[in-house]
């Protein structure tokens, strides 16, 4: 089993998750939820020897930062913030739900919607943008010594993005993949190459609160 490991964890769920609303750049706090999820996902990590991160790395922005916070104390280690890690800029629709794009910009609301793939809001940061930042951050962790395991605390398009540079899969296809509050996914450096072990892993969740939130399959319903 390799020793370096890369931890994806999504922050706990926000307020804002809940009603659908962009969040972006813009930087609500936990919820009391959140604050639970990280809780129970920081007891799962201390439990398990292969999830025990020796590093902890957070987007700057306060959701993540305060589930890396939880998970840090609770493994006695430190923690830093990198702004690298930072969710997707969503432009003019940060702060806005759903519900009241239809109602207010419906002819750009529902071109979004019905793009075969991911598809940025009018004046988001464009995904070549976050690419490169997110690719730097990537490209430091593997020329790093550790240490290892590395815990990334950051946010579901980021780590879509992560998915991309990790396992290479077809372009359009790490949009699919769901990525919930608190979750848990991991890879392993095998022989060169970037392994799988578990995506969007929420057992740690299951019958203590709500998962796949603003998540739909197949598309996260917003950033």
């Amino acid at each position: 089993m390799s020793d370096r490991r890369l931890l994806l964890v999504r922050h706990g769920v926000t307020d804002w998750n809940r009603e659908g609303r962009f969040q972006g750049h813009l930087d609500p706090p936990l919820a009391d939820d959140g604050h639970s999820e990280a809780e129970l996902l920081a007891a799962r990590m201390a439990a398990d020897p292969l999830l025990r991160a020796g590093r902890i790395v957070s987007s700057t922005l306060r959701r993540s930062m305060a589930t890396a916070e939880v998970l840090a104390t609770r493994l006695g280690v430190t923690f830093e913030g990198d702004a690298r890690l930072i969710e997707i800029g969503q432009g003019e629709w940060e702060g806005r739900t759903h519900a009241e794009l239809e109602a207010t910009d419906a002819d750009r609301y529902a071109a979004w919607r019905a793009a075969a793939s991911i598809r940025q809001p009018p004046g988001g940061e464009s995904i070549e943008a976050a690419t490169r930042r997110v690719t730097e951050l990537f490209d430091d962790l593997k020329a790093s010594d550790g240490p290892w395991p590395t815990c990334l605390v950051s946010h579901g398009g980021t780590i879509r993005i992560l998915a991309r540079l990790l396992l290479q899969p077809p372009p359009t296809a790490a949009w699919a993949l769901d990525v919930d509050n608190a979750s848990l996914s991991v890879c392993s450096a095998v022989k060169g190459r970037w392994r799988l072990e578990r995506w969007n892993d929420t057992v740690h969740l299951l019958g203590r609160t709500a998962t796949h939130v603003d998540e739909s399959d197949g598309r996260p319903l917003s950033l």
